[in-house]
């Protein structure tokens, strides 16, 4: 007589369809089932055959879970069945993890950003913001979108995504006190990264350390707004330097005023001013910077902002410039200040190397090495 309940067959039907899903050519299922129903059939005392069954379920759970995960990691193939399930495991779902941003995968790594899984749904779309993460240079959030049974939509999340106004501890950001939102490149289309900074390096206020941000946009299809609730909170642990110095070029003065160095982020804020006030500069003549460290590894920008100062009835342009982080704190960085070559100047066409990159030529006069102390 077969003894096995019909908890354990629900189990082992279980065990048998998650890895029969995995997406492998060898089948190990039948050899796994055979090997488990020849043993369990095994005539042995009754306490020896309940205490090895119990181990052999743990060992046939085990070893499916970790060759499920290890096909995952290796192949990156995986059914809509199994995606339904293993959907919930942050290591794996997570957004920042698969960001082209080496920052905001530090951020991941490190555990730095707030894991959170807030949602709202209207009309069968749902809306969920997975994490965010805060270091005093740029505040990032992670959302993403799940749609009704049958339901898809071939535009990507930002572009589904419309009116988007964040609200800071209930008083609205704007071009006053904040930079706008960059759109950093997600994993897919059902997902997008938002990121902004505030404006305290060029005339507006600083960011609590913690404050209650609110999302709220509009979906394409859908008629009622979005309104959505996250926490963020400062990550600290970060460098701050104000070394305010400068270098004098023709009738350029260009100042290094500020730089941050957080584990997401290498944030340098400039100065460039014009000696003559009576003179103005183009806007396709303003100048870029470079960051190295003292080994000449250079860091790769990611996004920036600035602006005309014009509250003191000058021309002096500030600009706040965000990098990938250092992986380890340099002893010095260097600045090198940099401008486009033109083939046409009146059209704004950049000179181009054989990659198709625009060419630049350093200003020597300009470079500024700025020694790093943590202390």
């Amino acid at each position: 007589m077969d003894t096995r309940s019909k908890l354990e067959d629900k189990e082992l039907a279980q065990i048998e369809r998650f890895i029969r899903e995995t997406p492998i050519e060898v089948d190990l299922v039948n050899r796994t089932m055979k090997n488990y129903e020849s043993k369990r059939n095994t005539k042995q005392p009754k306490s020896f055959r309940t205490h090895m069954k119990i181990r052999q379920k743990l060992m046939i759970m085990t070893t499916s879970i970790a060759m499920i995960f290890s096909l995952i990691i290796i192949t990156g193939l995986i059914s809509p069945a199994m995606a339904a399930t293993i959907k919930e495991v942050p290591i794996l779902s997570s957004i920042f993890k698969l960001a082209r941003d080496l920052g905001l995968q530090a951020a991941d790594e490190k555990g730095l950003s707030s894991k959170l899984n807030t949602s709202v749904t209207h009309e069968g779309f749902t809306l969920n913001v997975t994490e965010v993460v805060y270091d005093g240079t740029r505040v990032a959030i992670g959302i993403e979108r799940h749609h009704k049974e049958g339901g898809n939509s071939k535009e990507s999340l930002s572009d589904q995504m419309s009116n988007i106004e964040f609200l800071l501890n209930g008083e609205p950001l704007n071009h006053t006190n904040f930079s706008g939102v960059f759109i950093q490149p997600s994993k897919d289309n059902n997902s997008t990264i938002f990121e902004f900074s505030d404006l305290k390096n060029q005339g507006g206020g600083p960011f609590p350390k913690q404050f209650n941000l609110t999302l709220s946009t509009t979906i394409t299809g859908i008629s009622e707004s979005f309104k959505i609730d996250i926490p963020v909170s400062d990550i600290g642990n970060y460098v701050n330097l104000q070394p305010n110095v400068s270098r004098k070029y023709n009738n350029i003065q260009f100042t290094i005023e500020q730089i941050m160095l957080t584990p997401i982020t290498t944030s340098i804020t400039t100065r460039t001013a014009l000696l003559d006030k009576s003179t103005s500069v183009d806007s396709r003549q303003r100048m870029s910077i470079e960051v190295f460290d003292e080994q000449g590894h250079k860091l790769k920008l990611n996004t920036g902002n600035g602006r005309r100062e014009t509250n003191k009835g000058n021309s002096d342009f500030i600009m706040d410039l965000r990098l990938n982080p250092f992986e380890t704190l340099p002893k010095a960085i260097t600045i090198k200040p940099y401008i486009h070559l033109y083939n046409d100047y009146s059209k704004g066409t950049f000179q181009e190397d054989e990659k198709g990159d625009p060419i630049i030529q350093y200003i020597p006069e300009l470079e500024i090495t700025i020694p790093i102390n943590s202390k």
